[in-house]
C-alpha cells in the first residue's frame, strides 16, 4: 500500500511532468538560433509565454519585453509548483524557492546604488521566493539603510549590515552563504530532505568549481577564491577547494577525475563560457540520473525546476544576441542545449 507521503509526491511530480512536456526542446532552440528577434518573439507568442508578451507589450520591446516577460513566466511557474505542493514537499521547494529572495535583494541594492528608478528595477525582479511582489516593490522606495533594516530577523541581514563598509560583491556572496548554509544545517531525519540536502549539495559543488576555475582565469590568489567559496559542499568540501585554490589551472582540471561531475565534463579549456555551459550540462545529468531513481521524490520537481531555469536562460541569451547581430555560433556557445 502506497503510503500518504508516496501519493502526495505521485500528485505533485505527475503535474510536473505536465509542465516539463511543455518546455521547448534543443531542435526548438536550434530552429530559434536561425530566426532573426522579431521572429522569435512571434514564436514564443505561440508557447505558454504568450500571456506575458501580450501583457507588456504596450510597455516594452526589443530584449527588454523578452527579459521581463521571461522573469514573470519563471515567477508564475515558479509560484504555481508551490501552490499544487503540499506536505514536506511543499516546505523543500519554499526553502529552495528562497534563492530568489536573494536574488531579487541584491538586483533592488544593485539598482539604488546605481539611481536606477523603481519601474526599471521591476524588470530584474522574480518574485518567487518567500518576498511578495509587493513587499519587493515597497522596498524600492526606500533608503538602503530602511532596506536593510527591514531584513532583521532574516539571514541575510548580517550581510546587508556591511553595505558601505565591503565591496558590494562580499556582501552579495554572504547573502548566498547564508541561503545555502540554512539548507545545508536543516535536520536529515527524514529521506526525503537527505535527498534535497544532498542536491543542495551537489549544486554548491558545480558552483564552487566554476568559482574556483574562473577566477583562475582571473589571476586571482588562493585567498581571493576561498574568499569566495560557499561551504557544505557534496565531494568538493572546504579542504577539497582549498588544495584546488592552490593549484595552477593546469593541475586544476588534471586533479578533477574522480569528482561526480568529472564524467559529464572530461576536459576544461580557460573559456570561461564553455566552463559555465559543460559544468551546468554535467549538473542537469546528474540530477536526470538522480529523478530517475527516485522518481517519487522531490527530486522531478526540483529537476523541472532547474530545466525551466535553464530555459528561461537561454531564450535570454538568444534575444540579447539575436537583437545585436552576434554570430549564431557565439549565441550557442553560451546556451546550455539539451
Amino acid at each position: 500500500m502506497i503510503s500518504r507521503t508516496k501519493a502526495a509526491y505521485a500528485y505533485i511530480v505527475a503535474r510536473t511532468k505536465v509542465m516539463k512536456s511543455r518546455l521547448l526542446k534543443g531542435e526548438d532552440f536550434r530552429k530559434l538560433l536561425n530566426m532573426s528577434f522579431d521572429e522569435i518573439v512571434r514564436f514564443l507568442e505561440e508557447t505558454e509565454y504568450r500571456k506575458e508578451i501580450d501583457e507588456i507589450g504596450y510597455r516594452y520591446s526589443g530584449p527588454r519585453l523578452l527579459d521581463y516577460a521571461l522573469a514573470s513566466n519563471l515567477a508564475k511557474t515558479y509560484r504555481k509548483i508551490l501552490q499544487v505542493s503540499f506536505g514536506d514537499a511543499k516546505i523543500l521547494i519554499r526553502e529552495y524557492l528562497k534563492r530568489w529572495d536573494v536574488w531579487n535583494i541584491i538586483n533592488i541594492i544593485r539598482g539604488k546604488n546605481a539611481g536606477v528608478q523603481p519601474e526599471l528595477m521591476e524588470e530584474t525582479i522574480v518574485p518567487a521566493g518567500e518576498f511578495s511582489e509587493e513587499y519587493l516593490k515597497s522596498l524600492m522606495v526606500k533608503e538602503m539603510d530602511e532596506i536593510v533594516k527591514e531584513m532583521e530577523g532574516t539571514p541575510y541581514y548580517e550581510a546587508l549590515s556591511k553595505i558601505g563598509s565591503v565591496p558590494m560583491n562580499v556582501v552579495e556572496d554572504e547573502m548566498y552563504k547564508a541561503y545555502y548554509r540554512k539548507i545545508v544545517e536543516m535536520p536529515a531525519r527524514e529521506f526525503e530532505t537527505k535527498l534535497f540536502v544532498n542536491f543542495i549539495k551537489m549544486e554548491i559543488d558545480i558552483r564552487n568549481i566554476k568559482t574556483i576555475l574562473r577566477l583562475k582565469i582571473d589571476g586571482a590568489s588562493t585567498e581571493e577564491i576561498l574568499e569566495r567559496i560557499i561551504p557544505g559542499g557534496y565531494e568538493l568540501t572546504e579542504d577539497e577547494a582549498r588544495k584546488l585554490a592552490a593549484m595552477s589551472f593546469d593541475e586544476i582540471s588534471k586533479s578533477l577525475e574522480g569528482y561526480w561531475f568529472w564524467k559529464e565534463v572530461e576536459n576544461v579549456t580557460e573559456e570561461l563560457s564553455e566552463i559555465e555551459v559543460n559544468f551546468d550540462k554535467a549538473w542537469i545529468s546528474a540530477i536526470a540520473r538522480r529523478a530517475s531513481n527516485y522518481p517519487l521524490s522531490v527530486l522531478p520537481v526540483l529537476q523541472y525546476m532547474v530545466l525551466k531555469k535553464v530555459e528561461v536562460d537561454n531564450l535570454r541569451i538568444l534575444g540579447w544576441g539575436k537583437y545585436y547581430g552576434l554570430p549564431n555560433d557565439e549565441i550557442e556557445r553560451q546556451m546550455v542545449i539539451i
